[in-house]
């Protein structure tokens, strides 16, 4: 953004007056108010306001904030058109006027997530400070997302943003949780905070319910939490698999206690609970509850999962639901093997039949949900497999996962004609690079995940979804973090760019980033490490607060290659 004139000096002793339907203690309004310390806030609604009764109410009235949600309600019926926007979800805009002489910032956003981008904006990029006075420049400000699902997946076993507790997981799709049960909120607040703050949409939570972490009254607090700070929280469910609804615990929701009062739909599986996945070696799961999985072709499984989505959806302030049947293998018994001949470890013909209903359920109490359905990985490009996509409904979002193997035939075959091809209208990336499903839970993939989110836009997909397990103080998996919600928001961002005006505060300037970036995929060769280390450290002596603690980790993590590597 350039330089611009002033627009308002607000004193340490000004009052500011910040016109919401809000309440006062709400999440946008207290974030606003710490950007202005020290100064007097007076909250009014628009309703309520009259602009003559603060001309002269307080000689260190200053100005005006309004801070509103999904429409303009300050300005009247006969006010210029220009001035009523109509703005996405996660759109905002930015602008200062004068209204009758008095100084006006408005902060719009189409729905909570914009607002809260709009205030971030104004705190991260737009305020200055010149002694004891914050500086305003003149702003006209206007943006939205150019791809509007930016999602992160995550089991909460292996997410971990708080680091200072026992327990930690990197690996696993059915573990027990071994953390403490505080840490299930300690970790999501910490991951939500920072999605909040670079504009990314929401997450999945696979073990959203849990009797060890807190069960309902966390999972509530965790979407109340969520919700204000403008991110979507979707419960990552198993239909038939995975634990249903509530993945662990004394519920009847749970799938194994249903499946213990009625062992009768249990599903037959042809072969022992495993899946594969083309850049990591088989994975088997051990024979224990979390594998119990319910026939498909059931009707009393179809209506119980009916219902357990209804309860879920009018339970927690959710903002979606993630769907899948299981990806460790389908039910053989004779009425499923009738009605479909794959024998496979997921079934999209499960899915068409299933589906719709659930839909239904969810919608039926949650107009707005997202609802994600896994269309499971590698086969994006392959339209015979993708056929009983044509029986689900048309309002879900599918999701197609693929690995850093796939990437290559992706970024070469997937063209905007073939998207518009697809059974559905609304489909989404996902990956398992930068994960531990690929060996790079701990790897630079910033670049292909820049080129996902452009490749995404050019193709027509709808946006994307990566893991968001690793806590961002990893700096390597901040910076993936950030390339994704860049390129994710503003796809025709440059590559240049994002390195000159993203990274490059991060770091100390553009070039110390391009050094970083370079450091960071050293080859494991003793030697070379310790040169690595050497330039590191002095990239850091003339760096202080977090630039200085960036380059630390840096440090760290090349002492720490250099102590694995093997002579």
């Amino acid at each position: 953004m350039s330089p611009s004139l002033p627009f308002l000096r607000i004193p340490k002793t000004a009052q500011l007056v910040v016109v919401t339907d809000l309440e006062q203690e709400s999440f946008p309004v207290i974030h606003l108010k710490k950007l202005f310390p020290g100064r007097d806030f007076v909250v009014v609604s628009p309703r309520d306001f009259k602009i003559g009764d603060w001309k002269k109410a307080d000689k260190n009235f200053e100005g005006f904030i309004y801070l509103e949600e999904k429409e303009n309600q300050l300005f009247p019926v006969k006010q210029p058109s220009e001035n009523k926007i109509q703005l996405l979800e996660d759109g905002f805009q930015i602008q200062t006027v004068k209204w009758q002489e008095i100084p006006l910032i408005l902060l719009l956003g189409g729905g909570r997530p914009g607002l809260i981008y709009a205030v971030n904006e104004l705190s991260q990029k737009i305020l200055s400070y010149q002694g004891e006075e914050i500086i305003i420049p003149k702003i006209d400000l206007e943006q939205s997302p150019l791809l509007p699902y930016r999602l992160l997946w995550t089991w909460d076993h292996s997410t971990n943003w708080y680091l200072e507790q026992v327990g930690i997981q990197e690996i696993g799709a059915m573990n027990y949780y071994s953390k403490p049960p505080e840490g299930f909120l300690e970790d999501y607040f910490r991951l939500i905070d920072f999605m909040s703050l670079n504009r990314i949409g929401g997450v999945t939570i696979y073990g959203f319910l849990r009797d060890c972490h807190g069960g309902i009254e966390a999972a509530q607090k965790l979407c109340k939490y969520a919700a204000e700070r403008g991110v979507r929280i979707l419960p990552g469910v198993g239909i038939n698999a995975y634990g249903g609804i509530y993945w662990e615990g004394n519920h009847r929701y749970n799938l194994t206690q249903w499946l213990r009062q009625r062992p009768e739909l249990k599903a037959v599986l042809g072969a022992p609970a495993a899946f594969s996945i083309p850049d990591l070696p088989p994975l088997w799961f051990p024979e224990n509850q979390y594998t119990d999985t319910a026939c498909p072709s059931k009707p009393e499984n179809a209506r119980y999962h009916e219902e357990a989505i209804a309860w879920l959806a009018e339970t927690f302030m959710i903002g979606g639901i993630n769907f899948e049947t299981g990806d460790y293998g389908v039910c053989q018994c004779e009425e499923c093997s009738r009605r479909r001949k794959e024998n496979s470890t997921w079934s999209l013909q499960d899915m068409a039949l299933l589906y719709p209903h659930l839909f239904s359920a969810a919608r039926n109490q949650r107009q707005d949900l997202w609802l994600v359905s896994e269309a499971y990985w590698d086969n994006l490009l392959n339209r015979q497999v993708l056929q009983s996509l044509e029986e689900l409904p048309d309002e879900a979002i599918y999701q197609f996962c693929f690995n850093r193997s796939y990437w290559p035939r992706l970024k070469t075959d997937l063209t905007k004609e073939y998207v518009q091809g697809l059974p559905r209208s609304k489909n989404i990336f996902r990956t398992h690079m930068g994960s531990q499903w690929n060996r790079e839970r701990y790897e630079l993939v910033a670049d292909r995940f820049a080129e996902m989110m452009q490749l995404a836009f050019k193709s027509g997909m709808k946006g994307a979804t990566i893991f968001g397990e690793v806590s961002a103080f990893s700096v390597v998996n901040e910076v993936n973090y950030l390339a994704f919600a860049r390129f994710g928001y503003q796809p025709t961002l440059t590559w240049e760019k994002f390195i000159e005006k993203d990274l490059g505060p991060l770091f100390g300037g553009k070039l110390a980033t391009e050094i970083y970036l370079r450091l960071l995929t050293v080859p494991f060769q003793k030697a070379i490490l310790d040169q690595a280390i050497g330039e590191a450290r002095e990239m850091s002596r003339s760096l202080s607060g977090e630039q200085y603690r960036r380059w630390i980790w840096l440090q760290n993590r090349l002492m720490q290659k250099k102590a694995m590597t093997v002579d």
